[in-house]
């Protein structure tokens, strides 16, 4: 029965417009030719490598666990693998054939042949940096949209495009590349997957009043350019409560999670197909967050400990956090003493 379920899937998709969005997903985001690496352009751009190298997501693109979980899962299914196969997981996240990642020439395009490296820089390379600079060049893999629904399932760009920073003019990398004035821009990225610190003073926890067996909070997302956590359904916020007796033994423990969720794909499932929930914090957002604990722990509770941290959980768990595959370092903690 599954068989024949998927029989009738292949079919309705390879008859329809969803065909042709289907196989758009497959065709990389990038030039396609012979790359010379980025240890080839560290020969001179050693500090840009090294950031690129040490922080950046990008990095680690085609090599992260939770990438090749995904793409394993995606192939294994008989619909996705017949319409895209893994060339669509590699249209955005780089080369698998030099396997690294979003390197430089993903971006800044391939090296050309027979060219010294004088006359690319001086006639490709330096002329392409205008459209690097936009925001749309990050909008080609950071937005991204389910061909069956039509709906996003990555949507960092447009939830940009709708935002105060948007507004101002304040861009995707203005944020995430800047650099002090006079030096190369920064190609660390700051994400959060590889640097918890980046959110410290624009996430915030404060007002916490505990009457038990009520406990009140303000969470803020003081970041104006996009929602937290960004993009699609793999990141998830988490706020994790934890109530101590005098000896500092674990009482109680709630958790909040602040994600989007989807339902998935009809009969092939792993996609993300249609928004359910969305626990986002919106850009600037401050939301009022409330706890009521178990009335049982009256006079028991002497501390309370609060902890936000992120972590990264593949499409098909949405947002189910004990399926994680990396879980940051507190980027808040705090201590409330009864």
């Amino acid at each position: 029965m599954k068989y024949l379920l998927y029989l009738l899937m292949l079919i309705m998709l390879s008859s329809c417009d969803m065909f042709e969005d289907m196989q758009a997903m497959k065709q990389p985001r990038y030039e396609i030719a012979a790359q010379q690496s980025a240890v080839f352009c560290s020969s001179c751009h050693k500090q840009i490598y090294q950031q690129w190298l040490s922080h950046s997501r990008h990095a680690i693109a085609t090599t992260a666990a939770s990438f090749h979980h995904l793409k394993d899962e995606f192939t294994g299914k008989i619909v996705y693998n017949a319409f895209m196969g893994e060339a669509m997981c590699y249209a955005c996240h780089g080369s698998k054939e030099i396997n690294e990642g979003v390197n430089c020439e993903t971006c800044h395009g391939a090296m050309p042949a027979k060219t010294s490296i004088e006359a690319a820089h001086e006639n490709r390379f330096r002329p392409g940096l205008v459209a690097l600079r936009q925001p749309e060049f990050c909008a080609k893999c950071h937005d991204l949209k389910n061909p069956v629904s039509g709906e996003y399932v990555l949507a960092t760009h447009d939830e940009w495009s709708r935002s105060q920073a948007a507004k101002a003019g304040v861009t995707c990398q203005h944020c995430h590349m800047q650099q002090p004035k006079g030096q190369k821009a920064y190609h660390g990225f700051d994400s959060v997957v590889r640097n918890e610190s980046i959110y410290h003073g624009d996430l915030n926890i404060s007002e916490i009043d505990f009457n038990f067996p009520q406990l009140n909070m303000l969470l803020e997302n003081r970041v104006k350019g996009h929602p937290i956590p960004a993009g699609g359904p793999t990141r998830t916020l988490a706020l994790e409560v934890s109530c101590l007796d005098e000896k500092g033994n674990e009482l109680y423990k709630t958790i909040r999670t602040f994600a989007k969720k989807f339902s998935l794909m009809p009969i092939v499932g792993i996609m993300p197909y249609r928004l359910i929930e969305n626990t986002q914090l919106q850009p600037g957002e401050r939301r009022t967050l409330q706890f009521l604990l178990p009335p049982d722990l009256t006079e028991k509770i002497k501390k309370v400990i609060i902890v936000l941290r992120m972590y990264e959980v593949s499409d098909e768990h949405q947002g189910n956090i004990e399926q994680a595959y990396w879980v940051s370092k507190p980027i808040i903690r705090k201590e409330v003493s009864i």
